[in-house]
């Protein structure tokens, strides 16, 4: 059938295609929908670099504002918000379609046996509808011993999160022999989530820096307690302990570190002092002891010799999940953005931002822009046969 051009979009801007139109018929059935045959080839009517640009643009930036950068330095037609978002979500789902596709990556050598998993959560606004006032998204990164991915999901717009991080292992070289190692700063949810991706048994260790901050907490407290005038005891029993807590942590020695702290909240308890100042000094100190004692208490399974493992070279902070966090959440989806998001909205930027930063949306877009010569050969020629 001859019938109208269809419009083909691309970044220099539209232009009409020449096409027939293609209406396919059944013996003993009603006609079914009209179709150009070009469809078949640019199923949006555009080109996969444009698509590849409009999602790459609107993870970066906010709708509006990803349409008018387009409009503003690329000749292509009038860019709308709706359009850049609708594109985005499509490209979102075919990134997630294409990782339950992707064939399981082997292992090249015996050495890489672990892969470590960072995590990390971000908060965001959500929207008045869904009854919270925020939305957590989890972030992190994937490493092995040659290759990294990063990934990003919300766990309500997706029905298994668990399916969609096993993905990402295998797609790493992942496979159940494998020892997996995660680090977190301590929330249960996210190890969690990773033992449930594996199906097996998960080494947790709990992030260097976080521990550091609560002992530095300990230090201040013990600095302030030491200033104060009209401190009457002994300044070594309580000085000591707090400048050895972190050493013995850095080196595994976890009973030891909380002993110390156990000695120091006694002779907090035991100092007898008129001051007012001072005795709020000491109360101060058992406090924050008492407060890093029962961190240790509930994570004394994910502690570990920190020393040994920065000396081997081996992760010992989350310090690459908050880089995702930067990276993935807050680029586009930050406080002070303004914008309130749906869970399946965020879920689809988190994707196709995690595949931006791993350079997978660029090649699988130019992957698909340079189809092979016979694939093309042969749709071309469907498409000069329906036009005689």
């Amino acid at each position: 059938m001859e019938g109208a051009r269809p419009t083909l979009r691309q970044i220099p801007g539209q232009c009409p295609a020449h096409s027939p139109l293609r209406l396919q018929c059944q013996i003993g059935r009603r006609p079914g929908r009209a179709a150009f045959a070009s469809c078949s080839l640019f199923p949006d009517r555009s080109t996969p670099e444009l698509r590849r640009l409009q999602a790459e643009l609107g993870a970066r930036h906010s709708f509006r504002e990803a349409a008018r950068i387009l409009e503003t330095f690329l000749p292509c037609a009038k860019q709308v918000n709706t359009s850049v978002r609708s594109r985005l979500g499509k490209v979102a789902r075919d990134i997630c379609d294409r990782a339950q596709k992707e064939p399981v990556v082997a292992a090249r050598s015996e050495g890489a046996l672990e892969s470590t998993v960072f995590l990390d959560s971000a908060h965001i606004r959500c929207r008045p509808e869904n009854q919270k006032r925020h939305l957590d998204v989890v972030v992190g990164k994937i490493e092995s011993h040659d290759k990294c991915r990063r990934f990003g999901l919300v766990q309500r717009a997706v029905l298994s999160p668990a399916c969609q991080l096993r993905q990402g292992l295998r797609a790493i070289g992942w496979n159940h022999r494998k020892v997996v190692t995660v680090i977190s700063n301590g929330e249960p949810a996210l190890p969690n989530l990773v033992h449930d991706a594996v199906g097996g048994k998960v080494r947790h260790i709990l992030d260097w820096w976080h521990i550091s901050m609560r002992i530095q907490h300990v230090e201040n407290a013990v600095k302030g307690l030491l200033q104060i005038w009209g401190f009457s005891g002994i300044p070594v029993l309580f000085k000591r302990p707090a400048e050895t807590l972190r050493w013995y942590l850095w080196h595994g020695k976890v009973m030891t570190a909380t002993t110390s702290l156990q000695w120091l909240m006694v002779d907090c308890a035991r100092l007898n002092t008129d001051v007012r100042m001072a005795a709020e000094a000491a109360q101060r100190v058992q406090a924050r002891c008492r407060d890093l004692y029962s961190h240790l208490a509930n994570y004394m399974d994910s502690l570990t010799d920190y020393g040994r493992r920065y000396r081997a070279g081996i992760p010992i902070s989350s310090s690459r999940a908050e880089g995702c966090v930067d990276d993935i959440g807050n680029t586009c989806m930050g406080k002070r953005r303004r914008m309130r998001w749906s869970p399946k909205g965020a879920h689809r930027v988190t994707v196709v931002r995690a595949a931006v930063l791993d350079s997978r949306l660029t090649g699988s877009f130019q992957r698909a822009a340079a189809c092979p010569p016979s694939f093309a050969h042969s749709q071309f020629a469907a498409i000069a046969n329906l036009a005689i």
